[in-house]
C-alpha cells in the first residue's frame, strides 16, 4: 500500500453488498454492484477526482433499482462528481468466508482476496497510508490474491496479485463515526464472514 501512495493508486474498484436499506423510496436490499474509477491523480489523495468510471449493475435488479443505485453512488461519492460515468448491466457474484472473498462482474472484473494471517505483535510491517475512500465505521485490510480487469469502455487492462491492497469495510447507520481499523480476525468474529 505504501508504494501506491506516490507511484500509482490511479484506479480503484469499489464493491458493495447491500444488506438492507433503500434510496429515495427504492428498496436496494440484497443487491450487489461495483464501480471502477480511473483518474490522472492518486484517487486516495484528499480532494482527488476520477476522470471516468463504470458502474456495474446487477442484471437481476429492476430498471428502477438500477437507476437508484447509480443515483446513490453519484450522490455519496464526491470523487465521481465530474467523472464521465458509464454503466454495464451484468451478472454479479460475490462469495465470502473467513478465508477471503471472490467477486465477478460479467467478463469485465474478477477479484479474489484472502484474509491476512496473524502477525507478530499484530503488526504486519506495513503502515496504512490512507483509508477507504467511502466513509466507513470499521475496516480491515485483505490480500489481493488476484484481480483482473478488462474494461474496453475505459481502455483499461489491469492484472494484479499478491499485494495487501484491498480494504474490506462496513458502513451504514454508524458511518458518521470515524473509521476504525481492525484485524481480519476481529472483523470476522463469530459470524465467520469476511465481507
Amino acid at each position: 500500500m505504501s508504494g501506491q501512495v506516490t507511484l500509482s493508486g490511479r484506479h480503484v474498484l469499489q464493491i458493495w453488498d447491500v444488506t438492507a436499506g433503500d434510496w429515495q423510496g427504492v428498496n436496494l436490499a440484497g443487491l450487489r454492484f461495483a464501480v471502477l474509477a480511473a483518474g490522472r491523480e492518486n484517487l486516495a489523495a484528499e480532494n482527488s477526482h476520477a476522470d471516468q468510471a463504470v458502474v456495474y449493475l446487477p442484471d437481476q435488479a429492476s430498471h428502477v433499482q438500477q437507476r437508484a443505485l447509480v443515483d446513490w453512488v453519484k450522490t455519496r461519492n464526491p470523487q465521481l462528481a465530474a467523472a464521465h460515468l458509464q454503466t454495464r448491466v451484468v451478472p454479479i457474484s460475490l462469495t465470502s468466508s473467513t478465508n477471503g472473498a471472490a467477486f465477478q462482474a460479467g467478463a469485465f472484473v474478477a477479484l479474489r482476496t484472502a484474509a491476512l494471517g496473524n502477525c507478530e505483535n499484530r503488526v504486519c510491517g506495513e503502515s496504512l497510508w490512507y483509508q477507504p475512500s467511502t466513509p466507513t465505521s470499521v475496516f480491515t485490510v485483505a490480500l489481493n490474491e488476484s484481480s483482473t480487469i478488462q474494461e474496453p469502455l475505459m481502455k483499461l487492462t489491469w492484472e494484479d496479485f499478491g499485494k495487501r491492497s484491498v480494504f474490506v469495510a462496513r458502513f451504514g447507520v454508524t458511518e458518521t463515526a470515524s473509521s476504525h481499523f481492525v484485524q481480519s480476525s476481529d472483523w470476522c468474529g463469530a459470524s465467520g464472514v469476511l465481507f
